[in-house]
C-alpha cells in the first residue's frame, strides 16, 4: 500500500491543499490502494530530507520542500512533486489510466509554469490569508511566518477586505484565460488534453485542485463559490464534477 504524505486542516475535509489534492485525484483515478500520513507544516522538510530527496523547489529559498511526496513499498522509492510523482506512477503502473504519457511531458511542464504564473499568483493574495485559521494549531505559525516573508507584510494585510473585490475579478480573469487555452478541447467542456473523462491529465488535476482549495476556504454554499461556478459557461463546475467519483478523502 502506498503512503501519501499529506498536510492536515481542521475543516471538515480535512484534506485541503491544492497541490497535494492532485495526487489524492490521481491515486483515486489510477485506483491505486493508498493510505494518508499527515504531515504538519514545520515537519514537511525532515519528512522529505529523512529519504534523501532533493528539494521539490530549489529555487525558493524560503519553502525548498513542499508536499505532496509518496513512499512505495512495491519499488521501496519515495517520489516528491505531484507532476513527478504522475510521470512515476504512469511508468511504474503502465495498466492505470496514464495522466502524463511521455510524449505530452514537456507539454504539461510548460503548462504548470504558466498555470502558476496566471492562475496561483492571483489565487494566492486572497486566499493564504483566508486559509491560515483553517490550519491546524501546530502548522499556523510556520504557515504565517513563512507566508509573511514571502509576501513582505503581515498576513491581515496581504489582502484585507477591501481588496477582496478587486482580487477576485483578477481571479476571474485569470481563470478565463485558462478557458481560452481550453477552448480546443472536443467537447469545449473540461479537459485539457483528451477532451474526454477516460483522457483525464494531470493538467485537469492540477486544475482541479486549486478550484477545491477556493471551494474549501469560501464553503461550497458561499456566495462567492456560487459565482465561480457560474464563470465561463459552468466549465470548473463541469470540471469537478467530472472527477467527483474521485473525490476521496477518507484514506
Amino acid at each position: 500500500m502506498i503512503i501519501f504524505y499529506d498536510i492536515p486542516s481542521n475543516l471538515p475535509v480535512k484534506a485541503w491543499s491544492p497541490s497535494t489534492w492532485k495526487t489524492r485525484y490521481l491515486l483515486n483515478l489510477k485506483g491505486l490502494p493508498y493510505r494518508t500520513e499527515w504531515v504538519e507544516y514545520p515537519d514537511i522538510a525532515g519528512l522529505l530530507k529523512s529519504f534523501a530527496l532533493p528539494p521539490t523547489e530549489p529555487d525558493d529559498p524560503l519553502l525548498p520542500y513542499t508536499l505532496p511526496a509518496i513512499y512505495d513499498p512495491k519499488t521501496k522509492r519515495a517520489v516528491a512533486e505531484s507532476a513527478v510523482i504522475a510521470a512515476y506512477l504512469d511508468d511504474e503502473y503502465p495498466e492505470t489510466p496514464a495522466v502524463i504519457p511521455k510524449e505530452t511531458r514537456a507539454f504539461h511542464a510548460a503548462f504548470q509554469y504558466a498555470f502558476r504564473a496566471t492562475v496561483q499568483s492571483a489565487i494566492a493574495p486572497l486566499f493564504l490569508p483566508r486559509q491560515l485559521p483553517c490550519l491546524t494549531p501546530a502548522s499556523q505559525p510556520y504557515f504565517r511566518c513563512t507566508r509573511e516573508q514571502m509576501f513582505g507584510a503581515k498576513m491581515e494585510d496581504i489582502c484585507p477586505p477591501s481588496k477582496w473585490a478587486m482580487q477576485w475579478a483578477e481571479i476571474e480573469r485569470a481563470f478565463g484565460v485558462v478557458a481560452g487555452w481550453l477552448d480546443g478541447a472536443s467537447d469545449g467542456r473540461v479537459t485539457f488534453l483528451g477532451g474526454a473523462t477516460s483522457a483525464l491529465s494531470h493538467a485537469d488535476l492540477s486544475i482541479a485542485g486549486w478550484l477545491l482549495w477556493m471551494q474549501f476556504v469560501v464553503g461550497k454554499e458561499s456566495e462567492e463559490w456560487k459565482a465561480v461556478e457560474r464563470w465561463h459557461g459552468g466549465r470548473w463546475r463541469n470540471l469537478l464534477d467530472v472527477l467527483e467519483p474521485y473525490f476521496d478523502h477518507s484514506r
